[in-house]
């Protein structure tokens, strides 16, 4: 089970709509935006980030939510709050670095959310 998403289908999905489900039940539509390479700390590894934009007037905390992407897969992830968009939108940022043996193992593997 790929229990966190590849760059790949982050990549794809950049202008579409998630849905991010907190602890207490509610939840709050966000749009991917940017999902930039990162830097991993060796060749062993691979890093990428996902940043989402949070409709007009909302803002989350940085908390672990259940992040539903729009072709029914979901993750649990630690998004925290980042830089707001020019006109002001709050943004969450979930980084991913993970072992690329470890990604190539999961996705390898039936893919159950």
């Amino acid at each position: 089970m790929l229990s966190i998403p590849t760059h790949a289908e982050l990549l794809e999905a950049i202008g579409q709509r998630f849905t991010f489900g907190a602890a207490n039940g509610q939840s709050v539509e966000a749009v991917l935006s940017h999902a930039p390479a990162g830097v991993p700390m060796n060749g062993g590894f691979v890093c990428y980030a996902a940043t989402f934009e949070l409709p007009a007037g909302v803002s989350l905390a940085q908390d672990v939510y259940r992040i539903g992407s729009p072709v029914g897969r979901a993750w649990d992830l630690l998004a925290t709050p980042t830089r707001p968009t020019e006109d002001g939108r709050s943004t969450l940022t979930v980084v991913v670095h993970t072992r690329t043996d470890e990604l190539a193992k999961a996705a390898g593997s039936p893919d159950v959310t």
